[in-house]
């Protein structure tokens, strides 16, 4: 029963640990996180760490502004 228990909790971390670390999604210069409404460089290590539902795609500093995200401050757009 351990070893089954195991093997499930250690699937769903390998399954999450995948979703999670995912590349930006977007080829645009700036990638939102709409979840905790912060704005990134593309390039940007958050970015990586960004679950891939909530990468939302920027053109320009100034429209994510605009639509009350606010910049990183790891990587300051």
């Amino acid at each position: 029963m351990k070893k089954i228990f195991a093997a499930v909790v250690t699937i769903l971390i390998l399954t999450t640990a995948v979703v999670i670390a995912a590349p930006p999604q977007f080829d645009t210069p700036y990638i939102g996180n709409s979840y905790r409404l912060t704005l990134h460089k593309r390039t940007c290590p958050s970015v990586w760490q960004m679950w891939v539902e909530h990468q939302v795609p920027f053109n320009t500093r100034e429209e994510a502004i605009a639509q009350g995200y606010h910049p990183c401050g790891n990587c300051r757009p």
